[in-house]
């Protein structure tokens, strides 16, 4: 007869603690208060990091300035460029209204060049001169801006004073001194080197100051249509639409209908940066040589970098960062179109033609939305999940934030591609919720419902480490590979060694100690049996995902022999759990990773692309959450997880609902099976989650 055994593990002991994360009796312990946490939330996603407010415009076209100090109060009619100046002054591109606004750090709005509804090419001051749909503007170090007047083809310049004067361009042409739609600039802070995104010339043209007189000349491309890398004119490029001056003086050009990003070299020589040149407009974060672009029309460039890139067919922000990952970080690819401000703001914000980003340098970044007549501001937001990777968020019970990931953002390391995932995880608040390790006393193996039963207080629950047998006459018949320890006691020992034909590589151990500090702790997988430095509360897993903020699975293969079973079971692509320690007090996220489509029925081998890689895990828990520490409890295809009042009963009537289900099969292929036979029959042990008293 099967009994259960429920354990305690955190309690109100936690209010009050620290995180302490520990890789080994060799690494000095990391505190919470060393790394600077945020005080208040939990997920810390690298590249979902804004928060997007309105900063200027009501949504309505318009030209007027609205109540001072109160920017929102103001109209624009399709605001395209933006720049700030040394004093902390915005200025705007005010496109089809024709000039130039500036809004100041108290908020004021104002006219600072051209005439407000007036066309022309009137050089001159304030109230003298005109534009003619001025599009995107530059800055340098003396506060001068440089701006592309669209369709008058020409460059102008605006001296801090308001004095207008065109440096460059006369009629629309393909001629050696003339554009055809120039969209975009950037200067050199010397204010003696200005490049040209000559759009429809499919070219980027050069303007050098010597003494008094601009002189233009061709840096890359020509007035073909076409993607070829090389110097100078042997370059083709099709509408290049943005470009920006990095850290080290070379271009990056949004090259706009070749879908990419390219590097000039101050001499011209052009290289592909980032994106698939030509390939279809669908919108893939990624690797930078693998990455998909929708429309990519402004690009900027950090202080740390990073290259900010505005694609005005998917309404997003995206990211190329200097590790050359290209991320959305703001946007869900959907144009939206809030008509007052406030409306559509917030973490899952959308944008309807977002053409130009600056930064304020403080952190804080701004956004051109054209469509929508705004300018809007992106607050740097260390928790926040971006709809735009497919995350859905919400509260079920109080102190568990569950977050769902369903999608193809991700990309897999381990194929090459991105696949479609089905990701759930829960944010648990300790505060007011805690965790019980639950095992079953018997070596007899039971599924995840049957382990939490019914009824029960538990508000979720996830899958625990996995539990094996050794087949005779190898060794006893039946062994446990997991260590389970709680209020001092262990219950069990991984005293399966490695010679084992199933996972007994214990490489990382979860740990709270009598005080509520937890963190996780390395093996270092000769030990036998298993024998860690004890604790409290402990629970092995394998392999170790990320310890100490960094990631520690290798990302080569073999990390142990290519024979040796748990080898594989690491390298196939399958459901997965982890519990993992974020970088915020008193928090513990539960992770399971479905690996398959809800009610697909897999075979075996499982399908490559569906699940995740143990690398492929540890990069996903970084890249999303930025957790301190990670450990994959169970994989292979058994993991799953609960939560009340969620998904079916899993097979126990009264039971907590399933919401991932893990990956199960049948013989013969395909066929209906047993749905719930894989949470699992091999499972010995879980974690549950109830409600504080």
């Amino acid at each position: 007869m099967k009994t259960r055994s429920f354990f305690v593990v955190i309690g109100v002991v936690l209010l009050c603690c620290c995180t302490k994360i520990r890789q080994d009796l060799n690494t000095p312990v990391v505190t919470a208060s060393a790394r600077n946490l945020a005080p208040v939330g939990v997920v810390a996603a690298n590249d979902s990091a804004f928060d997007v407010t309105t900063f200027a415009g009501t949504g309505m076209a318009g030209s007027g300035n609205g109540t001072s100090g109160d920017p929102r109060t103001a109209q624009f009619n399709k605001p395209e460029g933006l720049v700030f100046d040394s004093k902390g002054n915005l200025f705007v591109a005010d496109r089809d209204n024709h000039v130039i606004r500036k809004i100041t750090p108290s908020g004021t709005v104002s006219l600072f060049a051209g005439i407000a509804g007036v066309t022309g090419a009137a050089n001159g001051a304030p109230g003298v001169a005109t534009f003619n749909r001025p599009i995107r503007i530059a800055i340098d170090n003396a506060d001068n801006l440089y701006v592309a007047d669209r369709d008058n083809a020409r460059i102008r310049k605006i001296t801090p004073a308001g004095i207008v004067s065109t440096i460059a361009g006369s009629t629309a042409g393909s001629g050696a001194a003339q554009f055809n739609w120039p969209v975009d600039v950037a200067v050199t802070g010397d204010g003696k080197t200005v490049y040209v995104a000559d759009s429809k010339n499919h070219r980027i043209q050069k303007l050098s100051l010597s003494g008094t007189s601009w002189s233009t000349s061709l840096l890359a491309g020509q007035g073909s249509e076409g993607y070829l890398e090389g110097s100078g004119a042997a370059a083709r490029f099709a509408f290049p639409s943005g470009v920006a001056i990095d850290n080290a003086g070379n271009i990056i050009v949004a090259d706009r209908m070749n879908h990419c990003i390219r590097k000039v070299t101050a001499t011209g020589t052009t290289s592909l940066l980032a994106g698939v040149p030509q390939s279809p407009s669908y919108s893939l974060d990624a690797p930078a040589e693998t990455a998909r672009m929708g429309q990519p029309f402004g690009v900027m460039v950090a202080g740390n970098g990073s290259i900010y890139i505005a694609d005005i067919e998917f309404h997003t922000i995206r990211r190329l960062s200097t590790g050359r990952f290209l991320s959305t970080v703001a946007g869900n690819g959907i144009a939206g179109a809030p008509e007052t401000y406030g409306a559509e703001d917030g973490n899952f914000s959308r944008f309807n033609i977002p053409t130009s980003v600056t930064t304020d340098g403080s952190g804080n970044f701004y956004v051109a939305d054209v469509n929508n007549n705004k300018i809007r501001k992106l607050i740097p937001e260390a928790r926040v999940l971006q709809v735009a990777q497919g995350w859905k968020q919400s509260e079920p019970y109080p102190g568990i934030t569950w977050y769902y990931f369903h999608g193809n953002r991700f990309f897999l390391p381990s194929t090459g591609t991105n696949e479609i995932q089905y990701v759930n995880v829960l944010d648990i608040d300790l505060s007011v919720n805690h965790l019980d390790f639950m095992q079953v006393d018997s070596l007899d193996k039971t599924t995840l419902t049957s382990i939490i039963g019914a009824p029960t207080p538990a508000l979720a629950a996830l899958s625990g480490t996995f539990a094996t047998r050794m087949p005779a006459p190898s060794g006893p018949y039946k062994k446990y590979a997991a260590f389970l320890r709680n209020r001092d006691t262990t219950y069990w020992d991984a005293d399966i060694y490695k010679t084992s034909s199933y996972w007994v590589y214990h490489e990382g151990m979860f740990f709270m100690d009598g005080t509520g500090n937890m963190g996780i702790e390395a093996s270092d997988m000769n030990q036998y049996p298993f024998g860690p430095v004890l604790h409290r509360y402990m629970m092995s897993g394998a392999p170790l995902l990320i310890s100490n903020g960094a990631i520690v699975e290798k990302t080569s293969s073999p990390a142990w022999p290519s024979a040796a079973l748990q080898e594989h079971i690491r390298q196939s692509t399958a459901s997965r759990s982890v519990i993992a320690i974020p970088a915020v007090n008193n928090h513990v996220l539960l992770i399971c990773a479905e690996g398959k489509a809800a009610g697909a029925t897999y075979c075996s081998p499982v399908p490559a692309g569906f699940g995740m890689t143990t690398p492929d895990l540890a990069v996903f828990i970084k890249q999303y959450f930025n957790a301190a520490g990670a450990l994959n409890l169970d994989g292979g295809g058994s993991a799953s997880m609960c939560l009340k009042g969620y998904g079916d009963d899993g097979g126990v009537a009264g039971g907590l609902g399933v919401i991932s289900h893990p990956a199960w099969s049948s013989t013969p292929c395909p066929s209906p099976g047993n749905r719930y036979s894989n949470q699992r029959n091999f499972m010995q042990d879980a974690i549950a989650v109830l409600p504080n008293e």
